[in-house]
């Protein structure tokens, strides 16, 4: 991480739920940072916690116990602070791509002329010219999530939350989305946090990698992605791609060693 305040940080951060009468503990005291401009990813087990540090960062829940800090300060209320993209693109299908894609400036209050024009000098960099009209049915699966990606960088936060953004796209599409992505950070620059199941996916992207264990979540490894940028998918072929894949997948893999019980026993 870039030396100064991180953007985002978590300090051992717990969260307990109620569940049918008993107490389902998400995540078991997770600690990491995001600095500014940094592209940050996480990535572990199905249903270890992911999401919910998501929630936690976003100020849609609250930790049991832990900071949350946001630019140094712990805000009394996180809501609004970053930018929150979840797994489904969530594109209303009677609004046109256009109208889909200044909603979050709408809420906030931007004269709806001056959100349209906001949007449109964006939609050639992100591959939309000429499908302002079209409603959501009509775009492929990559072409509606870089829609709901531009709807999140609208809103004018220098945070964003990506919450595996591609799972759902095919393998050929989500590669070309990987490269869209890093040409499109590269030239805005946010600070990223993003979550991913794909090992490949999160070192190509990435600055830093935390692996998280099964529920409750830690962290069980922070890795390093010393690969040079600007980065293309091409990076996937070489062998220091492959050394930290060993390293990613090694993490992943590991398992607490079981507790041995002393003494006797027949």
């Amino acid at each position: 991480m870039t030396a100064g305040v991180p953007k985002i940080e978590l300090r051992d951060v717990q969260k307990a739920f109620g569940l049918d009468g008993r107490r389902v503990v998400a995540l078991g005291g997770v600690t990491l940072a995001a600095g500014e401009a940094e592209f940050v990813s996480l990535i572990g087990p199905s249903g270890c916690g992911k999401s919910t540090i998501f929630n936690v960062v976003a100020g849609l829940t609250e930790p049991t116990s832990g900071e949350v800090l946001i630019d140094g300060r712990r805000p009394a209320s996180r809501l609004g602070l970053v930018g929150y993209m979840p797994q489904k693109d969530l594109l209303l299908p009677w609004r046109t791509i256009l109208d889909n894609v200044i909603l979050g400036l709408e809420v906030r209050g931007v004269d709806r002329e001056a959100a349209r024009r906001e949007a449109l000098a964006h939609f050639p960099a992100f591959g939309l010219a000429g499908f302002e009209d079209r409603y959501p049915a009509a775009l492929s699966g990559g072409m509606r999530q870089r829609a709901a990606f531009l709807r999140t960088l609208l809103l004018g936060k220098d945070a964003l939350l990506l919450d595996e953004p591609f799972g759902a796209l095919d393998a050929l599409t989500r590669a070309d989305m990987q490269e869209w992505l890093l040409h499109i950070w590269e030239t805005y620059r946010p600070t990223v946090l993003f979550i991913t199941h794909d090992v490949d996916e999160a070192i190509l992207l990435s600055d830093r990698v935390y692996v998280l264990s099964e529920r409750p979540a830690v962290v069980r490894r922070e890795v390093r992605i010393d690969l040079p940028r600007p980065r293309r998918y091409e990076v996937v072929t070489t062998p220091a791609f492959t050394t930290l894949k060993a390293t990613v997948l090694a993490a992943l893999r590991s398992r607490p060693e079981p507790a041995l019980t002393l003494g006797g026993g027949r």
